[in-house]
């Protein structure tokens, strides 16, 4: 509209000048438009407009919260040769506040004012922010609108450091130390007015306490380990050495005491377990690849020996479920799964699966369920009673999916550990959704040698790996919850 002003403006001065006589001088100065305006800054375009050669010695704008520009700030452009358009810029304007401008041009000491334009400065607000949960140091980005140079930012009660700040909309700051709510408001104070996200920024928990570390002769791999009522088991595999370990060692979290068990069979690696239940795997004592059959089920504080396998097992994945034991792949068909009921000691097979069962995929159990992560980021739920298939959810990003653990606490699974992994992510089985935890502590270059659940806490027994030389095996209490 103000174009159109200024334009009709220009078309009657030039009909006039067409009328007059040679020689007649006009000389106009117009406000053309605002084309810019934000929280504080302001930016206008002028126009002089003159049938004649002249050497201004200012121009510019007036800008003032007051129609008559008492006391008005002056947006000085300097000496202008001849006429033309120009443009003006201020900052440093107050919030939400209603200014007037106008263009003026001094002319042998006449000064010039071209029409009044009311405009009003804009109000800061945000749009969103990213990542919505994340640790102390890592960057955030806020995205708004109207932000001034005096902005600040907070979460909860904690400042946080900004690091940029790109044309008033983009705010990069650095999370600040945890204040004391895992759900923190985020606040933005520009010019002393306070925005507050709709959404609260998430601090990412997750509390590592190291419990015990082990002599470094005694790190474990190729291991069995499972867990019976409130105790925890791991053993058999071999030492670092590459010693066979022929028993258990037996930790009991009430009172904090590790135990050796013996076992009544022969070492193995490459076994499975659950829930009390060891089977397969192969002879570690002899140069020859000898697969083992013996089953067996801790009771008590001693082993009893079962009905042996159905088929030659290594490396399967065992769970249990509605009080059986079920073993997947590892064995000549990787996609069998083979079936317990210790009612009858009897074993019988499930139909196919849809996936083959690999060795170093990751399992777990809920609701007397099972589910499989596969090398695709995909979980799949398998239900035993009618022995079907389908894909539950997908885990949304990956460092590996190799070699990890699946604990489950109530309605929350923790997943990750892989392969050179320090990252462990929980899945809520209600919702499907994920959120990353903080980082164990150590060395990424370790083996899952045990993962436990006790009283909502989970027991990690972490080995390095082989070629790693004077680490010790660490053993680490995990709050979910923690900070």
């Amino acid at each position: 509209m103000q174009r159109l002003l200024v334009l009709c403006i220009s078309l009657m001065l030039l009909a006039s000048w067409s009328c007059t006589q040679d020689g007649e001088e006009i000389t106009v100065v117009a406000t053309e438009e605002v084309i810019f305006v934000s929280g504080e800054k302001i930016r206008v375009v002028g126009r002089l407009i003159t049938n004649q050669a002249l050497q201004a010695t200012d121009h510019g704008f007036q800008l003032s919260e007051s129609e008559s520009f008492s006391n008005p700030t002056i947006i000085s452009l300097g000496e202008k040769d001849g006429p033309g358009r120009f443009i003006g810029e201020t900052d440093g304007l107050a919030i939400s506040r209603n200014y007037f401008v106008r263009a003026f041009v001094n002319v042998d000491g006449v000064e010039l004012f071209g029409q009044t334009i009311a405009t009003e400065t804009l109000s800061p607000s945000i749009d969103s922010f990213s990542p919505l949960l994340s640790g102390p140091g890592e960057e955030l980005t806020i995205i708004g609108r109207n932000f001034t140079a005096d902005t600040r930012v907070f979460f909860g009660d904690v400042e946080a450091t900004i690091l940029d700040m790109d044309f008033e909309s983009r705010l990069t700051v650095r999370i600040p130390e945890f204040g004391g709510k895992v759900l923190t408001p985020l606040i933005v104070l520009s010019q002393n007015e306070r925005l507050e996200s709709t959404q609260s920024f998430e601090y990412q928990t997750g509390k590592y306490t190291l419990l015990a570390q082990f002599p470094d002769a005694e790190r474990i791999y190729d291991n069995i380990y499972f867990q019976d009522q409130n105790s925890f088991y791991f053993g058999l595999g071999s030492l670092k050495s590459g010693a066979s370990l022929t028993s258990f060692r037996r930790f009991d979290p009430q009172t904090g005491i590790l135990s050796s068990m013996d076992f009544p069979g022969e070492t193995r690696k490459g076994g499975f377990s659950a829930g009390g239940y060891i089977g397969g795997g192969a002879d570690v004592a002899q140069a020859s690849f000898k697969y083992k059959r013996d089953f067996w089920k801790l009771n008590g504080n001693a082993f009893e020996r079962l009905a042996d396998i159905p088929t030659e097992s290594f490396h399967s994945l065992a769970f249990e479920a509605n009080g059986q034991l079920f073993y997947a792949g590892g064995g000549n068909d990787p996609r069998a799964i083979h079936k317990y009921d210790p009612r009858t000691n009897a074993w019988s097979t499930s139909s196919v699966s849809p996936i083959e069962f690999e060795s170093n995929m990751t399992t777990f159990t809920y609701q007397n369920k099972a589910y499989f992560m596969d090398s695709l980021n995909l979980i799949w739920e398998y239900e035993p009673v009618s022995d079907s298939w389908s894909k539950f959810t997908e885990m949304p990003s990956s460092v590996g999916t190799a070699f990890g653990i699946a604990q489950v606490i109530g309605d929350k699974v923790y997943i990750g550990l892989f392969s050179r992994s320090t990252v462990l992510r929980e899945l809520d089985m209600k919702t499907k959704t994920w959120k990353t935890k903080n980082p164990i502590p150590g060395l990424a270059a370790s083996l899952n040698a045990g993962a436990f659940v006790y009283q909502d806490q989970l027991y990690l027994l972490r080995t390095p790996e082989k070629t790693v030389p004077g680490a010790p095996m660490e053993f680490y209490r995990f709050e979910p919850d923690g900070f």
